[in-house]
């Protein structure tokens, strides 16, 4: 687990702090309640989430970036994705992306977090590796700066499964500051992205394709949606 001070100096010279290792560990805790209620969970309070689907193509590979009040953005995978969605069993997380590209080797320091690997959307965070045969690649979904990959995954890879909005995240990437919300608006709101699931069971009961894993999960260690 990590602890994390990130200080922004802006044209605002506003200071902006988060310990992310205490965050994570109130979402975790949160994991296990049901989105029902009276009392909003950690993600509801503090965090809005935007929804990537179909990545590069690529069918119901979905992603969800989970933007903190300061502006930092944890990059999780959404529970329409296959890894969440048909319980795939996970073999292996992999950062090493390229042959010259490890994303654990990002480097950042200093309170303006210099020398972080810059990422556009489509940059490759990691590649989760399957029992059946299947490798997924996990994308950074935004442009930014990436701060650090979830080494945890590389021993508990199946937390991308039971905690993905907790600690199963992939990534933390701080956008710039003054372009932060105009990319989460390209982003799916929690109503759209839970509408294009609707419409994807639909089809799939058309086609006499509905599993059992189309039944709607409860527990938000299934899911990071927030409240609209």
């Amino acid at each position: 687990m990590i602890y994390l001070i990130i200080k922004m100096a802006a044209p605002m010279e506003e200071e902006i702090n988060v310990s992310v290792e205490n965050e994570l560990s109130r979402i975790g805790q949160d994991d296990q309640s049901p989105l029902s209620g009276t009392h909003p969970s950690v993600v509801e309070r503090y965090y809005t989430a935007g929804y990537k689907t179909d990545m590069n193509g690529n069918s119901c590979e979905d992603f969800c970036i989970l933007k903190h009040s300061n502006k930092v953005c944890l990059i999780t995978v959404a529970k329409g994705h296959p890894l969440i969605r048909e319980n795939k069993k996970i073999l292996k997380v992999d950062f090493q992306v390229g042959a010259n590209t490890n994303r654990m080797q990002n480097k950042v320091v200093g309170k303006r977090k210099k020398g972080g690997q810059w990422l556009n959307q489509t940059a490759q965070l990691c590649k989760v590796t399957c029992a059946d045969g299947t490798c997924y690649t996990m994308s950074s979904c935004i442009n930014g700066k990436l701060v650090e990959v979830n080494e945890t995954l590389l021993q508990e890879p199946q937390l991308i499964q039971t905690r993905p909005c907790g600690e199963g995240y992939i990534a933390i990437v701080l956008p710039k500051l003054g372009g932060c919300d105009q990319q989460m608006e390209k982003l799916l709101t929690p109503a759209q992205y839970e509408a294009v699931l609707k419409a994807r069971l639909e089809e799939r009961k058309e086609k006499g394709q509905s599993t059992p894993e189309d039944t709607p999960s409860t527990s938000e260690g299934q899911s990071c949606d927030t409240r609209d």
